[in-house]
């Protein structure tokens, strides 16, 4: 083989083991949470649904909350508005709703003013001007539909829904669309599509959901932007949360350990989880490259007693025969040094990390993979 085949070779390895490591970061989504039961802020890991940080929101003396409804972030000033009820200093304490926002960059919270009506939720346009949704008010037996001030937390009134029930929520899309959610009580919990400029009562168009949200109580709907639906929070004995597509399809993400009235979406850069089926093949080693390493640690599993066993048989599974033996040892080095010879089976390093679509008895009991 010609010193430049076995550069072009060497070239190639280093900088596919460079692109698999490079695998190492991604995209990994937070919901933030708030209950009526208590002043925390959670941040949960979406796909364990695990509580990764608890978050207490009042202020000592100065501005307590005995709940918290809502919770939206701000798409100008990434500050988190929530609806809170409790007391504000030097007030007599009272159940006041007031409207504050939580500061993550500052780590503190700032009460902007009562918000007068008893809202349940609340949401962001992409301009940066907010819109709430209150409960069932008892004077009028109906749903206000409002802007709030963000320096005050005073509302103005848009609309009125002239029906309502449990669970009062909105979300608000990309483009501004704005969807209630409501329901669950006195009739099937259900999403509408409102148009509220000047219109008095809210105007409305129904959409079809899936009948495990309708059966259910709502708690708290958000949109969620990347994925182009809805997280949609039930009130069941699990704190089940669910994702709903525009076609009304609802698919179960998980439960919570904590009731949930108010929820938001976040998504940040981080080391990848672990995940134990995604390997390179001929990658015996697990130090994420191929070459004539990864030969010597797989014979020396084979035959050297006491030598360190393989981490991941499927990675030492060159050929992807479903065996582990001499023979893949021999096609790996022919795969790397004899020209035309046949290459590595898919993931390979040019591949980078991926899962084993061959059905055979090997598996991973540790990979290099992110």
């Amino acid at each position: 083989m010609s010193d430049y085949r076995i550069g072009l070779v060497l070239i190639l390895i280093l900088v596919s083991g460079a692109v698999a490591q490079g695998q190492g970061t991604c995209d990994i989504t937070y919901f933030l949470t708030v209950s009526e039961s208590d002043d925390v802020l959670r941040t949960v890991e979406a796909s364990s649904m695990t509580v990764e940080e608890s978050i207490p929101l009042s202020i000592s003396g100065a501005f307590e909350i005995d709940s918290v409804r809502g919770l939206a972030i701000d798409p100008v000033s990434g500050l988190y508005y929530m609806l809170g009820v409790g007391s504000l200093p030097p007030n007599p304490p009272t159940d006041v709703p007031i409207l504050f926002f939580y500061d993550p960059v500052g780590l503190f919270t700032n009460p902007l003013g009562s918000t007068l009506l008893d809202f349940n939720d609340l949401a962001f346009l992409p301009s940066g001007d907010i819109r709430a949704i209150t409960n069932v008010l008892p004077t009028t037996s109906q749903v206000n539909f409002c802007e709030l001030n963000l320096l005050t937390g005073g509302p103005t009134d848009l609309c009125q829904f002239p029906t309502g029930d449990c669970g009062e929520s909105i979300a608000i899309d990309g483009s501004g669309q704005l969807f209630r959610a409501s329901g669950g009580c006195a009739f099937g919990a259900r999403i509408q599509v409102p148009d509220p400029v000047g219109a008095t009562p809210c105007d409305v168009d129904t959409v079809n959901i899936d009948q495990v949200l309708i059966d259910n109580p709502v708690r708290t709907v958000t949109w969620w932007e990347q994925e182009q639906g809805f997280v949609w929070a039930i009130d069941d004995v699990d704190n089940s949360i669910y994702f709903l597509d525009l076609a009304g399809n609802a698919t179960l993400l998980g439960t919570a350990d904590h009731a949930i009235s108010g929820l938001a979406i976040i998504t940040v850069q981080g080391p990848c989880p672990p995940a134990d089926d995604l390997f390179i093949r001929g990658d015996a080693n697990l130090d994420l490259g191929v070459n004539v390493a990864d030969a010597v640690f797989l014979l020396s599993s084979l035959f050297v007693p006491g030598a360190s066993p393989l981490g991941c048989r499927d990675a030492g599974d060159v050929n992807d025969d479903g065996g582990v033996n001499v023979a893949d040892a021999v096609f790996l080095l022919s795969s790397l040094f004899v020209p035309g010879s046949a290459p590595v089976p898919f993931p390979s390093i040019l591949d980078g990390c991926g899962e084993d679509p061959t059905a055979d008895a090997q598996d991973c009991l540790t990979t290099g993979c992110p």
